[in-house]
């Protein structure tokens, strides 16, 4: 058995500066053994190339563990509370034709909306929140801005009515440290009431309005098949994580990525055209997704000039993959009018975030309103001081307090 490295990659210390450490995992090949925290033994796709390949090639890794072999995640499911164990039920977790059928369920249902309609709906929120904010010298604003942005708006698309908002914030903000066993079996009560709130309004009289994605997904039909009640919720559920908290972590650490390269936040004020780029470096340079779900090998292979055996785990280490000197040019520095930005933080093959459009959306309107607001806002303190979360995949900022001088 090849031997284990001891890359530290969620640590606060790794998260506010990761480049070096990801340069040295790219040194050892492109794909690095690891030991991850509760996850276990995994293969790190490290390279651009190999993260890929890996993401693509779904005849040789699978999501679903089952179709490498392995009955691990189906004896754990069974031992688990229903309102747990149901979240496998979604789409990530499964293989074609399970995630076909699912995924076209979900464009059906999505495709009753554009992100182009609702971006209105995402403007007045960012104004709501922002004139809070008037008057005061100094907020922070994970807790007032990039956290409730993303919650308010992926709450009124799923058709959640505003009085609630702030009960899912309550559940699901134990959600903080997943690199820590405790912390993650404390949030467990939460995101049970949470599941089970989501189950009762997903039903008939349940309380989600009408012209919301909630009704919209239970309605949805192809060739005579509709979600089963578990499945709903489970997708309710993946929706309400994957549109709120990475789009928080894109928004804050493309804040701090701004204010912390004055020359590029000014850039951005003087050219507003700037914005669509400025969105996929943040995407790149932040990488606030930094690794993907598990894969396993479907057989016996060898594949980037290693033997594999069928049943290993793999995941592809996006951050590593987005900092690759192969494909991006000085990719250390953080550069708004990088093109072309081939990143990788929405995935790639036929897992490819659902909500891609919906993120850039949110950080595109996001920064242009609150630097509109607040043109000459600033750092509350020094940049190297900013407190980093110890997040094992996320890349998460434990505050973003700044000086709202106007």
């Amino acid at each position: 058995m090849v031997e284990t490295r001891d890359f530290d990659i969620l640590s606060p210390g790794f998260h506010a500066n990761p480049f070096l450490t990801l340069d040295r995992m790219r040194a050892e090949g492109p794909v690095v053994p690891m030991r991850l925290p509760i996850v276990g033994r995994t293969w790190l796709a490290v390279t651009h190339d190999a993260c890929a390949t890996l993401l693509k090639d779904h005849e040789s890794f699978a999501r679903d563990p089952a179709n490498a072999g392995s009955r691990t995640q189906a004896r754990i499911l069974r031992v688990l509370p229903r309102s747990l164990s149901l979240l496998a039920l979604n789409m990530l977790g499964h293989d074609d034709p399970e995630h076909r059928r699912l995924r076209g369920l979900f464009d059906q249902a999505f495709q009753r909306r554009t992100v182009e309609a609702m971006k209105p709906m995402i403007t007045q929120i960012a104004d709501r929140l922002l004139d809070k904010m008037e008057g005061r010298p100094e907020v922070d604003l994970m807790t007032e801005f990039c956290r409730d942005l993303p919650l308010s708006v992926i709450c009124a698309m799923l058709g959640l009515p505003e009085q609630e908002h702030d009960r899912f914030k309550s559940w699901l903000g134990g959600l903080k440290d997943t690199a820590n066993i405790g912390a993650v079996l404390r949030a467990i009560p939460g995101v049970i009431r949470a599941v089970r709130h989501l189950r009762r309004v997903s039903r008939q009289g349940g309380g989600a309005l009408p012209d919301g994605l909630i009704v919209a997904l239970r309605d949805a039909e192809t060739d005579g098949q509709k979600l089963s009640e578990d499945e709903l919720v489970s997708m309710i559920f993946l929706l309400f994580g994957a549109g709120q908290e990475t789009t928080t972590h894109l928004i804050s650490g493309g804040l701090f990525a701004l204010l912390s390269h004055e020359d590029q936040r000014r850039r951005l004020q003087s050219d507003p055209s700037l914005m669509p780029t400025c969105v996929e470096e943040c995407l790149r340079y932040v990488s606030p997704v930094q690794m993907t779900k598990p894969r396993f090998a479907t057989r016996d292979m060898v594949w980037q000039g290693r033997q594999f055996r069928r049943g290993e785990m793999f995941a592809g280490f996006l951050a590593a993959a987005n900092s690759d000197p192969a494909k991006f040019e000085d990719p250390h520095r953080f550069d708004i009018t990088r093109h072309p930005n081939p990143h990788l933080s929405f995935g790639t093959g036929v897992h490819f975030c659902l909500g891609f459009q919906l993120a850039r959306a949110e950080a595109a309107i996001g920064f242009e309103r609150i630097l509109s607001r607040f043109p000459a806002m600033r750092l509350a303190i020094e940049a190297q001081k900013i407190e980093w979360r110890k997040r094992l995949g996320i890349r998460a900022l434990a505050q973003l307090r700044v000086q709202l001088v106007t």
